[in-house]
């Protein structure tokens, strides 16, 4: 998958350096094997090393917002929300990754985990993300943490 993903990568930087009008779809194919990519069952570790240790890999950081910023340029506003959209979504795929189950703990430990879990989120989110948890408790109901 890394593979195809890296190939994906050099049809953007190739379409984009010479102004080539598959520039769009580049990144679209790009985006989609990202989101596989990090879907996959790689442990956090595996996916960090992956992602930072291959220069372009280093990339995928501004994949969406650059994928956004061609369709805009080609005209296409609706789509460039989708990919914006599904940038958030990978944000969110990897975010979740991080969740950290806190069933087996005892109540009183269970309780300080969340609440340190919350302070470190609202630390770590933007303004704009904090729509995803409306409450002021972002523990998921399944006994799940963030």
């Amino acid at each position: 998958m890394e593979d195809r993903l890296l190939a994906a990568l050099t049809w953007v930087e190739l379409s984009v350096l010479w102004s080539h009008p598959s520039s769009l779809d580049a990144y679209r194919k790009s985006l989609e094997l990202l989101q596989v990519l990090i879907s996959t069952g790689s442990s956090l570790e595996s996916l960090h090393y992956r992602l930072t240790s291959n220069v372009q890999l280093k990339g995928t950081r501004h994949l969406a917002v650059d994928a956004a910023a061609c369709a805009v340029r080609e005209g296409h506003i609706e789509m460039a929300l989708e990919l914006l959209e599904q940038g958030r979504s990978l944000l969110l795929t990897r975010a979740g990754r991080y969740r950290t189950p806190v069933n087996d703990l005892d109540d009183t430990l269970a309780d300080e985990f969340r609440a340190i879990s919350a302070k470190m989120e609202a630390s770590a989110m933007t303004t704009g993300l904090h729509n995803v948890y409306p409450s002021s408790n972002p523990t998921a109901q399944d006994g799940v943490a963030v």
